[in-house]
């Protein structure tokens, strides 16, 4: 979701970040909930924290009762902070309230690569849909991340639209209420075309610019409205049998021709239904028995509160508030569970390899079951040492533990379709079987798409892998999503111009360098200008966009840590200035130049104003 001029923007990209101080709130009393399927942890009372865990197992099960055969949980833990006031945002946001002009927050949701995030605000929820209309808009891209690859972005934001506008009670959910702002806008304004809107993409200005967005969020909004809830459209199940086109066909457009039949007339339909004075809505019961009395909880020590902070906030880019947490939780208590895990993930993040090497250690030791552990000392192995033939059935060590302990975790099986393609023991049916669960779990991933690509072109499978690079060129939406299909391509070309090259190193197909491109010895190059797009994607790579006075160079960076960066004209690192932090900022960079693909070059220094 990069460069989206709303909220969920924020939501989803570090965007307000800093060294800001905390308020002295983190010191407050913390109470921990435990509902079947999320942890709610909160500083506004018992009382409130229960309600919020209610809140979040009622959205689950009203997806789990309107899909009963899609997946309604991502494999990965999701944790709730139920918080007091806006005040308490700079515990989790340290710059929230320095900008005037800032949109203020009332909650948002948070992805990391080990667990999903929401912080909720228990003062500004009110009646209606609106209370928790922000949580229930990213939950429902969440939920179409588990199930679809591909979905046009008219599709995925309209219905995140679709059921934000939602009103859950104890027992029922009113789905499809209309927006006062939506209705506004759509009043006011000619609608796109649908054959123009059911091609929009993350790179259109329709899309991802403020004076246009809002038009294409109420239109997607109205047009799914539409199609489910209109007295003439709702028997017909046309958004399944679109999904379903959509799965069958991995075309958009064609999808929405096989299932919409005459777009030229459904624009028409869609015009006259926007002027209705009123719309209707869905009053449907909640199958769930759950009672927030029924959730066990307890108050959490000073030092497990901390321990909660620290834990959002090193997994956000907050690495000096996040130390802050760490070291008053060694005061408070040094024996606290899981202190060394969060040390480990601080070094790792800072490239300190061998201090996260212990504290990892440490922490498995303690708890053989700590699945964030082993997978960040899967990282140490990776970033310190590379793929070697001592590191290598380490990595896979760590990565198939993990896969043991939680089997539904989608990044493990990722890195472990990579890590099964090297040498020693290379494996690239293993490496096949890993990318196609990680795949399953999480279609949205354009990543592990592709990586079921490159398990196949590791395997030989080339007329495969093009079928994989054909699909993915087609339902990339974002211009991260455009290259990293491209790039794979240029791997293909590249593996059938040197087929016969014996010489050419495994790595190459399935670590995303391109294998065949060529180099010189003077091709590091020096640019300035303003970053304007960023992908900080696949764990540690970075794509990004440099806009000089004259040019745009898509450049690519291998491994964040291995870089040399600079910023306010002192050195730095990945963690001090991470790649989260560079959208919009000037810098100057060196980069080495590739003769072929699509990215200009690989950069190798950059220097942050």
């Amino acid at each position: 979701m990069i460069d989206r001029p709303r909220l969920v923007s924020f939501i989803c990209c570090a965007i307000l970040s800093g060294s800001g101080h905390a308020s002295a709130e983190h010191r407050d009393t913390w109470v921990e909930i435990r509902s079947p399927h999320f942890t709610v942890i909160s500083n506004a009372g018992e009382s409130e924290g229960r309600a919020a865990a209610q809140q979040f197992e009622q959205v689950r099960t009203l997806f789990s009762d309107l899909y009963p055969a899609q997946r309604v949980d991502s494999g990965k833990p999701t944790v709730v902070f139920a918080i007091k006031n806006e005040e308490s945002f700079k515990l989790f946001v340290p710059d929230y309230g320095q900008n005037s002009k800032a949109m203020r927050l009332d909650g948002f949701y948070r992805t990391a690569y080990d667990k999903n995030f929401a912080i909720v605000r228990a003062d500004a929820r009110g009646p209606g849909p609106l209370g928790y209309r922000t949580l229930y808009h990213e939950y429902t891209h969440a939920f179409f991340r588990y199930n679809y690859r591909g979905l046009p972005v008219w599709l995925d934001e309209g219905l995140a639209e679709f059921y934000g506008n939602t009103d859950i009670t104890s027992s029922q959910a009113s789905v499809g209420l209309a927006n006062a702002t939506q209705l506004r806008l759509l009043k006011a304004n000619k609608l796109l075309p649908i054959d123009q809107l059911v091609t929009i993409d993350r790179t259109s200005p329709l899309y991802n610019t403020r004076e246009h967005s809002g038009i294409f969020y109420a239109e997607s909004w109205a047009l799914v409205h539409y199609l489910t809830i209109s007295r003439d459209m709702r028997d017909q199940h046309l958004i399944t049998k679109y999904l379903d086109a959509l799965h069958n066909t991995d075309d958009p457009i064609e999808a929405a021709r096989e299932t919409f039949g005459d777009l030229q007339k459904l624009s028409e339909k869609l015009e006259s239904y926007v002027r209705r004075l009123s719309f209707s809505y869905v009053g449907m019961p909640l199958n769930s028995k759950l009672s927030q009395k029924e959730f066990p909880s307890h108050l959490l020590s000073p030092a497990d509160g901390l321990l909660a902070q620290a834990d959002y906030l090193l997994r956000t880019s907050h690495l000096p508030e996040g130390l802050e947490r760490l070291h008053e939780i060694e005061q408070l208590a040094s024996s606290t569970p899981a202190l060394h895990s969060e040390f480990g993930l601080y070094h790792l993040a800072k490239a300190d390899y061998a201090n996260a090497e212990k504290e990892l250690q440490l922490a498995i030791a303690a708890d053989p079951n700590d699945i964030s552990a082993h997978i960040d000392q899967a990282f140490v192995y990776l970033r310190r040492d590379g793929y070697t033939k001592a590191s290598t059935p380490k990595i896979r060590g760590e990565l198939e533990t993990v896969i043991r302990l939680n089997p539904d975790f989608a990044p493990a099986h990722a890195f472990l379709s990579i890590a099964y393609a090297q040498e020693p023991d290379r494996d690239v049916n293993k490496a096949l079987k890993a990318a196609v669960r990680a795949s399953e779990l999480e279609p949205g991933s354009m990543a592990y798409f592709i990586d079921i690509g490159k398990a196949l072109l590791a395997a030989d499978r080339i007329s495969e892998a093009k079928k994989i690079a054909n699909v993915a060129q087609k339902v990339a939406t974002t211009s991260g999503d455009r290259a990293t299909a491209t790039n794979f391509q240029k791997q293909i070309d590249a593996k059938v111009s040197h087929k016969a090259d014996k010489a050419a190193p495994v790595e190459a197909v399935v670590s995303g360098t391109e294998p065949g491109t060529a180099e010189s010895a003077d091709s590091l190059l020096h640019a300035e200008g303003q970053i304007t797009e960023l992908l900080c994607g696949h764990p540690p790579e970075v794509l990004l966009t440099l806009t000089t006075n004259s040019d745009s160079l898509l450049l690519h960076v291998a491994d964040v840590a291995r870089i040399a960066i600079q910023e306010g004209g002192g050195a730095s690192d990945a963690a001090h200035s991470p790649c989260s932090k560079w959208k919009d900022r000037h810098v100057k960079l060196d980069y080495r130049a590739i003769a072929s693909g699509l990215t200009k070059g690989d950069i190798q220094a950059i220097s942050l104003e």
